[in-house]
């Protein structure tokens, strides 16, 4: 019996021009689920992350785990 399939997500910094960077949360086959905008490199980590942490809070499967 195999157990419960989860999504990977990666997480993406890219700096852009003018100082500003981009940030992204992809499925491993590459989709993008989430992106943004930021004015600086620890505010573009911090939404990325913040982006993950709510969509993994978020998940379907959540429900599942605690019954």
């Amino acid at each position: 019996m195999a157990g419960p399939e989860f999504p990977i997500f990666e997480v993406t910094l890219a700096p852009r021009r003018r100082r500003t960077w981009s940030w992204s949360v992809c499925t491993i086959e590459g989709a993008v689920v989430m992106q943004g905008r930021e004015s600086s490199r620890a505010a573009a980590k911090y939404r990325a992350e913040r982006a993950l942490f709510m969509l993994l809070l978020n998940a379907p499967y959540r429900s599942r785990l605690s019954a």
